[in-house]
């Protein structure tokens, strides 16, 4: 098999070198200088026994830093894995891995050593990331430098790439929605600002003062950026995932003149698989889009399967296919409508339960800000449909629980409403279902 160039960052420095590749904390980088510090951080790992193949962490916040040393390990041929906020404890990796800190970074601005590029083999891996953790432990997914570049060019063909774009990173950094806007931003040769975590202020102040042309969000940030007021319209187009969206949401902010592409993905597929297209946001309300160039997705027996060279080689089943345990239908043209994970399934009194069904209805009613409904053990019921609420203000829950009965059938009413804070969420903001009952 060829190589799988990953001296993205040669091309960049080497055709835009003074174009801005990084911003944040007041600070700017660009590419020739970001490739300088790389390679000195690529030289701090081979000083360190880091090399071809090994396993590096990189235990620093979301930042600039932590981008030089993300591309650092990359010059070095490394597996690269971006820890979570809160440091190294409870993250399992590999025997004699080497931690890129602060320290090593600052050691490596200071040296400024030259170092050559490096591709490695299409199939070898180049990330280890952990997947999301909704329905268990998270699990490391290894992707490979393949899967990285085909992202990339898929997402490029179907969003566009325009060459002042400048994207907005406030999603973690160890998922793969995070990482995947640096490694793909280094591949176009365009700027991303990373923020160290998602305040809505912070980005709200973003969108008004600074050129960003792309966000990426999930959609309990899409909402607090549009309960704040924030300028919506000015980037070029906001792409939301990780979990439906409501039809009320979207509508607001198609309303305010947001380009809103949804789309659906997984780790194990190095992020997007399917997403509409900037033109389709308006037309196509709901709908995850077409696969991207390059990917093919099928629904079987209701489950999203995924196939195609963005898939981690790992993930493959013995059919050629990743079964994603997402469900979900493909219309006659060809455009997904995600439904929810086959884990998430509720059975109660012998009925299938689609909680995503449960929650767009429970989101209708205007004192709902948040909902996730699961299944908890009954007696009688099997699983018995519950609802766990954010209220937006005063909430009756017999209320809410006749306004369900007017829009769903019997058995998907909740037999309970519990009202709460907050929902249990992953960094990267999906609902863990199973942490509510």
């Amino acid at each position: 098999m060829h190589e799988a160039p990953t001296d993205w960052l040669d091309h960049s420095a080497r055709t835009h070198p003074d174009t801005i590749a990084l911003a944040g904390e007041g600070e700017e980088v660009d590419f020739a200088e970001l490739r300088v510090l790389a390679g000195s951080v690529a030289a701090a790992l081979a000083d360190l026994g880091a090399g071809i193949g090994d396993p590096v962490a990189i235990d620093l916040p979301a930042g600039i830093p932590h981008a030089i040393a993300l591309h650092g390990a990359i010059l070095a041929g490394a597996v690269v894995q971006s820890m979570p906020p809160g440091g190294r404890e409870g993250v399992d990796v590999a025997d004699g891995t080497v931690f890129l800190d602060a320290g090593c970074i600052e050691r490596a601005r200071s040296r400024r050593e030259p170092w050559p590029s490096y591709s490695r083999h299409p199939a070898l891996p180049l990330t280890r990331v952990l997947s999301s953790g909704t329905s268990g432990a998270p699990k490391p997914v290894l992707l490979t430098a393949g899967n990285h570049l085909w992202s990339a060019l898929g997402s490029a063909l179907n969003l566009g790439v325009e060459r002042d774009d400048r994207w907005l990173c406030c999603l973690p950094l160890n998922h793969v929605g995070g990482l995947a806007i640096l490694l793909r931003s280094a591949i176009y040769g365009t700027a991303v600002a990373i923020h160290p975590g998602f305040d809505v202020e912070r980005v709200t102040v973003a969108l008004e003062e600074e050129p960003i042309s792309v966000v990426s969000l999930v959609p309990t940030q899409l909402v607090r950026l549009l309960d704040a007021g924030a300028a919506v319209d000015r980037p070029r187009l906001l792409l939301i995932g990780g979990g439906p969206v409501s039809a009320d949401v979207l509508e607001e902010a198609l309303g305010r003149g947001a380009t809103v592409v949804q789309t659906y993905g997984l780790t194990e597929a190095c992020s997007q698989v399917c997403t509409l297209g900037p033109g389709e946001a308006a037309a196509r309300v709901g709908s995850a889009g077409r696969a991207l160039p390059g990917t093919e997705a099928r629904v079987d027996d209701g489950e999203i399967l995924v196939r195609g060279p963005t898939v981690a080689p790992a993930a493959l089943a013995g059919d050629g296919w990743l079964h994603t345990g997402d469900l979900g239908r493909l219309d006659d043209d060809g455009y997904l409508w995600v439904e929810g994970r086959r884990d998430d399934l509720i059975v109660s009194g012998g009925e299938n339960v689609r909680p995503d069904r449960v929650e767009a209805a429970l989101l209708e009613h205007p004192a709902v800000a948040e909902v996730a409904v699961a299944g908890r053990e009954d007696r009688r019921w099997g699983q018995a449909v519950t609802a766990f609420v954010v209220a937006a203000g005063d909430l009756d829950t017999d209320e809410l629980i006749v306004h369900a009965r007017s829009r769903l059938a019997p058995h998907e009413v909740p037999k309970t409403v519990e009202l709460v804070t907050e929902l249990p969420r992953t960094g990267s903001g999906k609902v863990l279902r199973r942490l509510l009952v």
